[in-house]
């Protein structure tokens, strides 16, 4: 039997983040709780994408860097949107 790699369990990670979500969309009533909740974990989705899946670790400063910057304020601008 094969062994898992280090990115496979990135991947089971992610697919664990996205049924967690499923989970409080669903059981939930309360909105903003679960918009704020589902927006940090697409962030923390977003920034394991960044770093593992896009290899952007290794790469230019700048561009991670910019990367980061969007996978981070747009999460945040649906936490603002929220309270409103």
């Amino acid at each position: 039997m094969k062994s898992f790699g280090k990115i496979e369990y990135y991947w089971w990670a992610l697919i664990g983040i996205t049924l967690f979500n499923t989970f409080l969309g669903e059981h939930f009533e309360s909105s903003a709780l679960v918009s704020v909740l589902v927006a940090l974990t697409v962030m923390s989705k977003g920034l394991i994408v960044i770093d593992h899946f896009m290899e952007l670790r290794q790469a230019h400063k700048y561009l991670r860097l910019m990367m980061r910057i969007y996978i981070i304020l747009f999460p945040s601008l649906i936490i603002l949107t929220a309270f409103f």
